[in-house]
């Protein structure tokens, strides 16, 4: 069987986080073609634990655990010339490892998830591997956009990290045999800013159907009119829309449905998102949680007010999934071919956006026609089995 090696950002594992439930999926998708040889940093303990339960059909697994905290030091020794991104994630003790098992194994493919991975290939000896990258999203993008939204001197630092990610990006096309993006806006996005290189092709993002179903019955209470946020809440996006929504759509919200409750789910919240979890509002901030399922299924209205967003939002798809009627911004919702008013609700103003959550809750019926409307799209377009359709493919040529 021929070789493979998948180099992660992240440990793949479990998939309960964007990049990492891609890249699980596609990890799965390679592990079928190839005996694989997994190499990922880890900077959260809770994933020290999840290595035992890993479920792929590996050759084997190398990896270093070190904490966020260090690793935010090693980007301070990149600053005055390198990409802070690129020092995030580089470990010279796999980049050891890596160079080592090149010159042993022979790969026949060499594939990085995400930007930052690439920095092994870079470094390492030549390969006559095939070599793919996953960008997900242009995160060149995604750092301009921080830039735009952040005082000094972060708005300084931001737009330097894009620009030399920028460059970087434009390095990686140059050198790798095939690129994928998470939509066709993405890719858009890329060949407009960065390079209009024919080696990009979109690999959309799926939803596990049997995982994320209308079906599943919640362990926990349902007080009253539920709406419910899912995302990671140490990430920024997710931490400024959920500020924008408490701040100018809950207030309303509340005083029409007085029995309402809003759930933040997501781990490791910040103290401002710790702050505004109180009875008296109606908000609770969860934290950690194992299971989302159990909130999207006591939700009635599912939100995504995101202000920046890239690629495709897995908190969409899983809540429609789940039959659940979304209220989204239009960057939230960008990627992902929800029918607007028939199976999900866009706004970018926080009245109206209240107000079709108001809505929701009040007609129940038009919620669950929504909802349903919705999860009978992600069962018409949205399997991962048929996203993955395409990577097959071009996997079962080399």
């Amino acid at each position: 069987m021929k070789k493979a090696f998948f180099i992660a950002h992240r440990l793949p594992f479990p998939p309960n986080k964007g990049d990492k439930l891609r890249a699980y999926h596609i990890l799965s998708c390679v592990c079928q073609f190839f005996e694989t040889y997994l190499f990922c940093h880890l900077d959260d303990k809770r994933d020290l634990k999840e290595i035992s339960r890993l479920n792929f059909p590996l050759k084997d697994i190398f990896y270093r655990f070190r904490p966020a905290r260090l690793r935010k030091l090693f980007c301070l020794k990149a600053l005055p010339s390198g990409s802070l991104t690129v020092a995030y994630f580089y470990e010279k003790s796999l980049q050891k490892k890596y160079d080592y098992l090149l010159k042993s194994v022979n790969p026949s493919l060499i594939f990085c998830s995400c930007a930052p991975a690439a920095e092994y290939v870079f470094r390492g000896p030549p390969s006559q591997a095939a070599l793919f990258l996953d960008f997900m999203d242009v995160d060149s993008e995604k750092w301009q956009a921080f830039a735009q939204k952040t005082p000094w001197p972060y708005k300084f630092i931001y737009a330097l990290e894009a620009q030399r990610l920028r460059a970087y990006e434009r390095q990686i096309v140059q050198k790798f045999h095939q690129v994928f993006f998470v939509s066709v806006q993405e890719a858009a996005i890329f060949k407009a800013k960065v390079s209009p290189s024919p080696k990009i092709q979109v690999l959309e993002n799926g939803v596990d159907l049997s995982f994320f179903n209308p079906s599943y019955m919640s362990s926990l209470p349902k007080t009253g009119p539920t709406v419910v946020f899912t995302g990671a809440m140490d990430y920024w996006p997710n931490i400024e829309g959920v500020l924008w929504f408490t701040k100018n759509c809950w207030p309303s919200i509340k005083k029409t449905c007085r029995e309402a409750t809003f759930y933040i789910v997501g781990k490791d919240p910040p103290p401002e998102i710790k702050k505004l979890s109180h009875r008296k509002t109606g908000i609770i901030v969860t934290g950690f949680v194992k299971d989302t399922r159990d909130y999207l299924a006591l939700a009635d209205v599912c939100i995504a007010p995101l202000l920046v967003a890239r690629g495709v939002q897995n908190k969409i798809l899983e809540a429609a999934a789940m039959g659940k009627p979304v209220v989204a911004t239009p960057q939230a919702a960008e990627g992902i071919s929800l029918v607007p008013e028939k199976e999900i609700l866009i706004e970018d103003k926080a009245s109206p956006f209240a107000e079709k959550i108001i809505k929701l809750l009040q007609r129940p019926q038009l919620a669950q026609k929504i909802g349903g409307q919705a999860r009978q799209r992600m069962e018409k377009e949205y399997s991962w089995e048929k996203k993955l359709a395409v990577l097959k493919q071009i996997l079962s040529q080399i």
